[in-house]
C-alpha cells in the first residue's frame, strides 16, 4: 500500500492526491493551509564511519576516515587558556596525561583511539571531567578533515545495529512530497539540536542524500540565532562558544563561513530561504534538558516569543522532524487553551508526580500534543498526565522507528503510519481515565469531529484474524516497563481479550472493551494490531 500510494503522489498534483486519499472525512482541526508533516518516532541512526556506536562491529569501514582528532604542543597548549570551568585541578591533570600521550601518538587518531588510549593511562581522571570539561577538550584537539565541509564515510546499512526499512519508506515519503510541489525540490537541514551543529551538518547531508533530492544546510544554531536577535554578527564565534561549542573555525571552517554570511544577510534573507525551500527537516535527538535548551534558545527568545524565522519553519510546505524535535510542533492554541509540549518522562516518573509538560512549541499542530521514543520508554501514562496538566483532550506518541504523516488541507487532515512499529493515540475521558487507541504501520487514520477513527480503506484491508490462546487470569507485573503495555495491549487485540489488568508498585492500570471498542489486525508483524476505544483506567492501591 505504502508503495502504490507514493507512486500515486508522484504522479498527480497534490490537491486530486488529497481528494482521492480524504474521500469522505471531515475535520474541524484541519488549519486553513496546505501542509504536509512527517514526524519520525526517533533520530535517523545508521551505520557510518562518524556513528560506529549503531553498528555490529568495532571499527567499521575501516578504509575511510571519519573526525581526526591530533595530539600536538601547540593543540595542548591552546586548550590551556580558555579552560571552561574553576576546576583547575582537572586542568592540570588534563594536559600532564595529553602530554603523555603525545609522545605514543604522534599521527592523527579516531575519537575511539583517543579515548582508548587515554583511558589506558589515566581512566578514573577521564571518567571525573564533567561534561563541558570532556567536550571541550575533544572540540579542541579535532582537527579539519578535507574540505572542512563534508567528511568522507560510508552508509552501512546491513551493518547496522537496527533496521533500516522505516528510513527507507520515511525517505521515500519524503522525496515524494517533496516532487508534489516542484520537480526540482530542495530540502533545508537545519541540526540545532546538536551539540556540534557543524559536524552534525556532515553526517546529515550525507544520510538524507538517500532521498535522492537536492540538501542544503540552513547554519540556524543557538549562536546564529543570538547572534540575529542582538544584531551582532561580529560576536558569533563568542556566541558559538557560549552555546558549548568551541574550535569550530579551525575544524569547520567553511561551515562557520557560511553561518557568519547568514548572520550580515540579516534576518529577512533567512526567512526569504526557508519560505523559497520546498522543505524542511529540523533534526531532533532524544529528549534532554540540553537538546531542549539548544532547539528552544534557537526557535525562541528568552521570553519564550518565536523568532520570525519560527513561524517560517512552522508552516513550511513539507516540514519532517527526527526524534524530540517533533515534540516541538506542538503548539498554538484551542478552545481548551494553549498547546504545550511534552516534557518527556516514563509513566512511573508521570505518576510519582514529575512535571510532564513545558512551554509550547511551533503550533504547526494544534490538535494534539505529541511525543516521541514512545511505547519503548513506557510513555503513554506521561503523555495521559500531560493531558491533564495542560487541560487538552488528545495526545498522539510515535513509538521508535515509525514515522507519522499528517497531510493536511483546508477542509481535511488525514494521518498515515509508516515504518515498524506504531502510533499510540489518548484521549482523556475522566481524571485517571483515558480512551487507548493503537495504529500500527500502514493505517489511515481520518480527523472527524468527534475525532480521530480507522478510514474505513485500513479496515477493508485487514489481515483475517488469527487464533491465539486467551490470556491467563492474572495481573500483569511491571505494566509500565520494557514496553510491556504496549505488549499487553497488542496480545488482547489479538485474542479479541475485552479486559486486562497490570500492576506497577501500588498502581493498577485495567484496561477494559466496551461496546465500541474495535481491533483490526491492519499488518503481521508483532505491533501489527490496530486498536480503537480501549478503555484505560489508573487506580491506586491504598
Amino acid at each position: 500500500m505504502l508503495i502504490q500510494s507514493l507512486g500515486f503522489i508522484s504522479r498527480v498534483k497534490r490537491r486530486v492526491f488529497l481528494l482521492c486519499l480524504l474521500a469522505g472525512s471531515s475535520s474541524v482541526f484541519a488549519d486553513n493551509k496546505e501542509q504536509t508533516l512527517i514526524i519520525m518516532g526517533s533520530e535517523i541512526e545508521t551505520c557510518t564511519t562518524l556513528s560506529p556506536q549503531f553498528c555490529n562491529i568495532d571499527t567499521p569501514l575501516r578504509n575511510e576516515k571519519g573526525a581526526l582528532y591530533s595530539l600536538t604542543p601547540k593543540a595542548i597548549k591552546r586548550l590551556e587558556i580558555n579552560w571552561p570551568t574553576d576546576d583547575k585541578s582537572q586542568l592540570v591533570a588534563t594536559v600532564s596525561h595529553l602530554n603523555t600521550l603525545l609522545k605514543q601518538h604522534p599521527l592523527p587518531l579516531s575519537k575511539q583511539e583517543l579515548l582508548w588510549a587515554w583511558r589506558d593511562i589515566a581512566s578514573k581522571q577521564l571518567s571525573e571531567l564533567s561534561q563541558i570539561e570532556f567536550d571541550y577538550v575533544i572540540d579542541m584537539l579535532e582537527i579539519s578533515h578535507l574540505d572542512g565541509l563534508r567528511n568522507v564515510f560510508s552508509i552501512d546499512a546491513k551493518n547496522s545495529k537496527k533496521s533500516q526499512d522505516w528510513l527507507t519508506k520515511t525517505y521515500k515519503f519524503i522525496a515524494a512530497s517533496l516532487k508534489v510541489k516542484t520537480e526540482k525540490p530542495t530540502l533545508l537541514v537545519i541540526t540545532t539540536a546538536a551539540r556540534d551543529p557543524y559536524a552534525s551538518a556532515n553526517y546529515y547531508e550525507t544520510l538524507l542524500s538517500q532521498t535522492g533530492v537536492a540538501l542544503q544546510w540552513l547554519p540556524l544554531t543557538p549562536g546564529l540565532a543570538k547572534a540575529l536577535h542582538e544584531k551582532k554578527c561580529e560576536q558569533l564565534d563568542t556566541f558559538r562558544v557560549q552555546a558549548g561549542v568551541h574550535n569550530r573555525a579551525n575544524v569547520y571552517p567553511k561551515r562557520v563561513a557560511i553561518e557568519q554570511a547568514a548572520c550580515l544577510q540579516g534576518t529577512d534573507k533567512l526567512i526569504k530561504r526557508i519560505k523559497n525551500s520546498t522543505g524542511v527537516i529540523l533534526i531532533g535527538a532524544e529528549f534532554d534538558t540540553a537538546t531542549d535548551q539548544r532547539l528552544r534558545t534557537t526557535l525562541f527568545d528568552s521570553q519564550g516569543n518565536a523568532y520570525p524565522w519560527t513561524s517560517a519553519i512552522a508552516d513550511s510546505s513539507v516540514l519532517v522532524t527526527s526524534g524530540y524535535s517533533g515534540n516541538l510542533l506542538s503548539g498554538g492554541r484551542t478552545q481548551f487553551g494553549p498547546v504545550a509540549t511534552v516534557k518527556p518522562i516514563s509513566s512511573l516518573a508521570a505518576l510519582r508526580g514529575e512535571r510532564s509538560v513545558s512551554a509550547g512549541g511551533v503550533g504547526s499542530i494544534t490538535f494534539a500534543l505529541l511525543d516521541t521514543y514512545f511505547s519503548e520508554q513506557n510513555r503513554t501514562i506521561g503523555l495521559a498526565k500531560s493531558l491533564a496538566a495542560n487541560m487538552q483532550p488528545n495526545g498522539i506518541g510515535i513509538d521508535e522507528n515509525t514515522s507519522l504523516v499528517v497531510i493536511k488541507s483546508p477542509h481535511e487532515n488525514v494521518l498515515t503510519v509508516l515504518g515498524e512499529r506504531g502510533v499510540v493515540h489518548l484521549k482523556s475521558l475522566a481524571k485517571q481515565q483515558f480512551q487507548f487507541n493503537y495504529w500500527p504501520s500502514g493505517a489511515v487514520v481520518e480527523m472527524k469531529k468527534y475525532g480521530f477513527i480507522l478510514s474505513k480503506r485500513s479496515i477493508d484491508k485487514a489481515l483475517p484474524t488469527v487464533k491465539i490462546p486467551a490470556l491467563p487470569m492474572l495481573r500483569f507485573d511491571k505494566i509500565l516497563t520494557d514496553a510491556k503495555l504496549r505488549s499487553l495491549t497488542q496480545a488482547m487485540c489479538l485474542s479479541n481479550e475485552q479486559s486486562a489488568v497490570g500492576q506497577q508498585d501500588e498502581f493498577i492500570v485495567s484496561l477494559d472493551a466496551a461496546k465500541n471498542t474495535q481491533y483490526h489486525r491492519i499488518n503481521s508483524s508483532s505491533y501489527g494490531c490496530a486498536i480503537e476505544q480501549l478503555k484505560l483506567t489508573i487506580t491506586t492501591i491504598q
